[in-house]
């Protein structure tokens, strides 16, 4: 059976949900940032053996501790081709990911599912029931891009809608007002991005002009009734 641990961790700035995904035994961390000895801690607590780290996206906020646990741990990291070329990352043991090709770190399953938009390379992982989306998909919305970008992302959310389970929880980098696990059928509801059938649309929504908070959904049923037709 595969458990999630949530850390809500922050440098004082940004605000980041990271993850250990384990099985009482072994465990893989998503993401992790900011809070090095929080995260230990849990860890050697539980007496979990941690044996990779996972990357949904380049961005220093989930990045942050990536190479120290892989070097205090002697642990490989993992990432997509292209992100790992943008970002430049240098880990020693740093493996790359294909789309849909299933891999084993430890007894743990995962298949790395490439959703550019936010960033060319960025990946959601799933993992029995859990997608880690980092900041691809929040449960309130989707991560900032540019124009190019959102049209990578209506792809990419289009095909998550596709492809996943209707059980699929969701796990995302960062909380909006929402708490993390929501499952898909959840956001086909309150997520307005996984109701556009229209490309153009969501790319006008997404990059329209004076968003107030562009990190930030709020939900409005009238909004949400207006877009999704």
């Amino acid at each position: 059976m595969i458990y999630v641990q949530l850390f809500e961790v922050t440098n004082g700035v940004f605000k980041n949900q990271c993850y250990l995904v384990h099985n009482q035994y072994e465990g893989v961390l998503i993401d992790p940032a900011w809070d090095y000895e929080l995260i230990t801690s849990y860890i050697e607590e539980n007496g979990i053996l941690l044996k990779g780290v996972l990357l949904t996206h380049g961005h220093l906020d989930h990045i942050d501790l990536a190479g120290k646990f892989s070097k205090e741990k002697n642990v490989p990291v993992w990432s997509s081709d292209i992100d790992a070329i943008t970002f430049r990352l240098t880990y020693s043991k740093l493996q790359l990911v294909s789309h849909l090709k299933n891999f084993k770190i430890g007894t743990i399953e995962i298949t790395p599912i490439l959703t550019p938009g936010h960033t060319s390379g960025s990946v959601c992982y799933l993992i029995d029931n859990h997608v880690f989306s980092g900041d691809t998909v929040f449960i309130e919305g989707v991560g900032v891009c540019s124009k190019d970008g959102a049209a990578s992302l209506y792809d990419s959310v289009q095909f998550l809608k596709n492809y996943l389970p209707e059980h699929s929880l969701f796990w995302p980098g960062h909380s909006y007002g929402e708490a993390p696990g929501k499952s898909i059928s959840y956001l086909m509801i309150y997520n307005i991005y996984f109701q556009f059938i229209s490309k153009k649309s969501f790319i006008a929504f997404r990059t329209r002009k004076n968003q107030h908070k562009i990190l930030e959904w709020t939900f409005n049923k009238k909004i949400n009734d207006r877009f999704s037709r």
